[in-house]
C-alpha cells in the first residue's frame, strides 16, 4: 500500500499520515528513499516540510503533510539583438506537464516571433524533454530571420579578344613549343561584331526579421555601357555593344573602342618615331633612342632598348625593357608610361609609370617604378619575382618574391604617397569649414540687428537678401561636409590597404616609407607583410 497521495487539483504529494502517528517512515532519509522509489520520484521535494515532520516536539498537529509538488515545464523565448534569431529555453517538468507544440507556438506568438519559425527545429527541441533530467534547462534555435540580399552592380563582359589577350597566349609551334614573337592573326573586328555585353544590375531580394519586419535590399548600381569610337549599341539588344568599323578592339572598364592599328616588325631609325591615333603592334624590338606614342594599346613582342613608350591605354612588352643610367640627370634612358595597366617581362634601368597596375613577370633591377594601385613582381597569386635596387616612387600595394639583394643593394620603397595630397585637401576643407562658420555667425548677427529695425520695404528686402545668403551658405556647408567625409574615407582606405608583401626573402638595405612614416631594414627577413599600424610601420610574418 502506498504511503503517498497525489492531488491533481493543487499538484501536491501528501503523506497519508504523520510519521509520529504511524511510526513509519522512521526518518527523513527513509522518507526520501521511499519517494525516490515511488511514481513521484520526478517531483520536486519540499525539504522544509520533511524536516519538520521529524523534528522533536509533542505538537505535530500543525505539520504539513506535503512532501513534494509537481512542477510544469516552462518555456522562454529570447531574440538576439539583430532580431534575426529566436532561441527557445526550456526548463523540463518535475512531475508536471511538458511543453506541447501548441504551448510553444503560443509562447513564440507572445514574444512577437511570427516569421522564420522552423517546425522541424521546434519539434526536435520539444522532443528533448523526454531525454533531459527533471528540472534541467536547455535551449535551441527555433526561428531564423532572412537577411536582405543586396543587388549586384552592373557588370561588363568582353565578347572578343584584344591584342593583349593574344600576347599572353602566344602561338604554338611544331613540337609543342611557343613562339613569343608570333601574334598569329592580328586581332581585328568587323562591323557588326559583338564587343561587350552588359549584365544589368539586379534589385536584390528583401529579407525579414523574426518579428516579421521587412528588411529592404539595396539595389545594385546600374552603369551605362560607354559608346566610344568605332562602336554602337545594338538595335535589338540595348545591353550589347557592337563594332561599326573594322579595326583592333581596345578594352576599357565600361566599354570598348575600335582602333585603327599600325603594325611594325621593328622600330628603329628606318621607321622613325611613331605617334599614332590608335593601337600599335610591334612584333620585334624598339631600338635605342626611339619613341612610340599612341592613344590605344601598345603591344611589343620583343625588347625596348633605351626608348620612350607612352600610351593612353595599355602597354604590353613581352620580353622586357632595358635602359641605362643618365648621370647628368640622375635618370634613366628608358621611359615607359601608360594610363592603364603595364605588363612587362623584365625591366632594368627603366622609369615605368602607370595610373593602374604594374605587372612585371620576372625581375625589376635598378628601376624607378610608380603605380596608382598594385606593383607585382612575378606571376600568379603568390609572385616569386625579384625587386632589386632603384626606387618605388608610389603604389598602393607591392607584391614580390624577393626584395633587395644579399649584397645589401639600396632599395627605396615608398607607398601611399597620395596621403600627403589627401591631407592637404583635408586641411583645405577644414579651413573652408571654419570660414563658413565665421560667415554664419556674421549673418546671424546681421539678421538679429535687422530684426530690431523698424519695419520698412528696405528692411524686408535686406532680410530677404540675408535669407538667400543663408541658403547659399548652407549649400556650401553641406557640399564641404560631403567632400570632407569623402577625403576621410579615402585616407582610411589608403592607410588600411597599403602594404608590401614579400613571399620569399627581404634582404638588408631596404628603406620603406608608408604615408609619412619611414623605416630601414638591416637584416634578412622571411616571408612577411610590411604595413602601417596606428601610424607606425610594422611587420606581420606569414606562416
Amino acid at each position: 500500500m502506498s504511503l503517498f497521495r497525489f492531488d491533481e487539483g493543487d499538484g501536491y504529494v501528501y503523506l497519508l499520515s504523520h510519521p509520529v502517528e504511524s511510526g513509519f517512515p522512521a526518518s527523513a532519509s527513509q522518507l526520501m528513499e521511499l519517494l525516490e522509489q515511488s511514481s513521484y520520484a520526478d517531483f520536486e521535494v519540499v525539504h522544509a516540510n520533511i524536516g519538520k515532520l521529524f523534528s522533536a516536539g509533542d505538537d505535530f498537529s500543525n505539520d504539513s503533510l506535503i512532501v513534494a509538488k509537481a512542477i510544469d515545464a516552462s518555456i522562454m523565448i529570447k531574440v538576439d539583438e539583430s532580431n534575426m534569431m529566436a532561441n527557445a529555453q526550456i526548463t523540463t517538468a518535475c512531475g508536471g506537464k511538458i511543453i506541447s507544440l501548441d504551448d510553444a507556438k503560443v509562447a513564440l506568438k507572445k514574444a512577437g516571433v511570427i516569421k522564420g519559425v522552423s517546425r522541424e527545429a521546434l519539434e526536435q527541441c520539444l522532443g528533448q524533454q523526454f531525454e533531459q533530467s527533471p528540472g534541467s534547462v536547455y535551449s535551441a534555435i527555433v526561428a531564423h530571420g532572412q537577411r536582405a540580399k543586396d543587388g549586384t552592380d552592373a557588370r561588363f563582359v568582353r565578347l572578343c579578344m584584344t591584342a593583349q589577350d593574344r600576347i599572353l597566349t602566344p602561338q604554338e609551334k611544331d613540337g609543342g613549343k611557343v613562339d613569343m614573337r608570333d601574334l598569329g592573326a592580328i586581332i581585328t573586328v568587323r562591323p557588326g561584331s559583338p564587343l561587350m555585353k552588359r549584365i544589368p544590375a539586379t534589385e536584390g531580394s528583401s529579407g525579414y526579421s523574426v518579428f516579421g519586419d521587412v528588411l529592404e535590399a539595396k539595389p545594385g548600381k546600374n552603369f551605362e555601357i560607354e559608346v566610344l569610337e568605332g562602336t554602337k549599341i545594338d538595335e535589338k539588344d540595348p545591353n550589347l555593344l557592337i563594332a561599326v568599323a573594322k579595326g583592333v578592339p581596345v578594352a576599357l572598364p565600361r566599354g570598348m573602342r575600335v582602333d585603327d592599328v599600325l603594325c611594325y616588325n621593328d622600330v628603329d631609325v628606318t621607321t622613325g618615331h611613331i605617334e599614332f591615333d590608335g593601337s600599335v603592334i610591334i612584333s620585334g624590338d624598339v631600338k635605342d633612342g626611339m619613341k612610340v606614342k599612341a592613344t590605344g594599346d601598345i603591344t611589343i613582342l620583343g625588347f625596348v632598348e633605351s626608348s620612350e613608350i607612352q600610351s593612353d591605354n595599355v602597354i604590353t612588352i613581352v620580353q622586357g625593357a632595358i635602359g641605362r643610367k643618365v648621370i647628368e640627370e640622375d635618370d634613366f634612358s628608358c621611359f615607359i608610361r601608360a594610363r592603364r595597366n603595364i605588363t612587362i617581362g623584365y625591366a632594368q634601368y627603366a622609369c615605368i609609370e602607370t595610373q593602374q597596375d604594374l605587372l612585371i613577370e620576372k625581375q625589376a633591377l635598378h628601376c624607378n617604378l610608380s603605380s596608382s594601385r598594385l606593383i607585382r613582381i612575378g606571376k600568379g597569386d603568390t609572385p616569386r619575382g625579384k625587386l632589386i635596387g632603384g626606387k618605388v616612387l608610389n603604389a598602393l600595394r607591392i607584391e614580390t618574391g624577393e626584395l633587395g639583394a644579399p649584397s645589401g643593394t639600396k632599395t627605396h620603397i615608398s607607398i601611399a604617397q597620395s596621403f600627403h595630397e589627401l591631407k592637404e585637401k583635408q586641411s583645405e576643407f577644414k579651413k573652408f569649414e571654419k570660414r563658413l562658420a565665421e560667415k554664419a555667425v556674421a549673418l546671424n548677427k546681421a539678421k538679429a540687428k535687422a530684426s530690431k529695425a523698424p519695419e520698412s520695404p528696405k528692411r524686408a528686402a535686406y532680410l530677404n537678401k540675408l535669407l538667400t545668403n543663408e541658403k547659399q551658405l548652407n549649400v556650401h556647408y553641406q557640399r564641404n561636409q560631403r567632400n570632407l567625409k569623402l577625403v576621410d574615407r579615402k585616407l582610411q582606405r589608403l592607410l588600411v590597404g597599403s602594404r608590401v608583401k614579400v613571399n620569399d626573402l627581404m634582404h638588408p638595405g631596404i628603406e620603406v616609407t608608408i604615408a609619412r612614416d619611414s623605416k630601414q631594414f638591416t637584416r634578412i627577413y622571411p616571408p612577411h607583410l610590411v604595413k602601417l599600424d596606428e601610424g607606425k610601420i610594422t611587420q606581420q610574418f606569414l606562416s
